[in-house]
Order: structure tokens, then C-alpha cells, then sequence
């Protein structure tokens, strides 16, 4: 009797490492490639509301165009964003925090290379942007894409502009 109890024991702990193995394996493949799984588009999740972090201030220069890609390749290119020095800031009141890039959390200061996004006009360091660009093809803060599809608002790709 004792002898049948051991090899249940034993069954019942080969069942529970095998399912233990099976749960981490899911775990991490859903962790690693929760978007490259279903064709780049998440399931289930909607795009958050961008945040009121870092805009371009008034004095920067006007919005930069926003240029289309021509197929899916394009789109997941990196992205090269044109920078600007950052302009001096208004005075602002002792409560309110300075402009910070998103990424290396430092303060934006005047004459600084900063780059915008164009699509939601947040505005980062330009190497802290450079480096995050060649990685993803999306905004820091609110993942609005850096660059759009062709079709999104009816702009004309950028080699068609003269």
C-alpha cells in the first residue's frame, strides 16, 4: 500500500512541475511578444490619453510637418525627427516645475537640441530622442506614432513634397 501512495507522490509531482513549467513558458512568451504575436496590434488595449507633460512652448518653432509612410516598412523605419535649440521660457511661478525630457528625466534648458514629435508635439532632448527612435517608432509619453500611415490624415509621403 505504501509503495502505491510513493508513486502517486511521485506522478502528482511530475504533473505539477510540468504545469509549472508550461505556466512560465506562456508567461514569458506573452511578455516578450505580446504585440509581435498577433501582427503588431495589441488586443484589448486602448491607447492612452496623452499626458499634460512636456509641450513646445510658444516661442518654439511652428509644428513641424507631418510625413506619411508609403507601406509598412516605412512605418516601422526609425524615425528621424529634425531638432531645434530650445527656446528660452517665459517666467514661470515658483510652483510650477520645469520642462523635463520624458526619457532622461533632465531639465530642458535654453539652447539645448530638443526634437518634437510632430504628432502630439511633445518635445525631448535630441540624442534622448535619437536613441528611443531607432528603437520604437512612437512617442515616450503618450505612444502616438512618430511616423503616420498614409492614409491617416491625408498627407502626401514625403517624397512626393517638393
Amino acid at each position: 500500500m505504501a509503495q502505491i501512495w510513493d508513486e502517486m507522490f511521485v506522478l502528482v509531482e511530475l504533473v505539477l512541475v510540468a504545469f509549472f513549467f508550461v505556466a512560465c513558458l506562456c508567461s514569458a512568451c506573452l511578455r516578450r511578444g505580446g504585440a509581435h504575436a498577433n501582427g503588431g496590434q495589441q488586443q484589448g488595449r486602448q491607447p492612452r490619453a496623452p499626458a499634460a507633460p512636456v509641450a513646445a512652448p510658444a516661442s518654439a518653432p511652428p509644428l513641424l510637418p507631418l510625413y506619411a509612410a508609403r507601406n509598412e516598412e516605412q512605418l516601422r523605419a526609425p524615425a528621424v525627427l529634425p531638432h531645434f535649440p530650445y527656446p528660452a521660457r517665459a517666467r514661470a511661478t515658483s510652483s510650477e516645475p520645469p520642462p523635463a525630457c520624458a526619457i532622461c528625466l533632465d531639465e530642458l534648458r535654453q539652447g539645448q537640441l530638443c526634437s518634437e514629435v510632430p504628432a502630439c508635439r511633445h518635445v525631448f532632448h535630441e540624442g534622448c530622442i535619437r536613441v528611443w527612435a531607432k528603437k520604437k517608432n512612437t512617442c515616450p509619453l503618450c505612444r502616438a506614432r512618430v511616423v503616420l500611415p498614409r492614409a491617416a490624415y491625408g498627407v502626401a509621403p514625403a517624397d512626393d513634397m517638393v
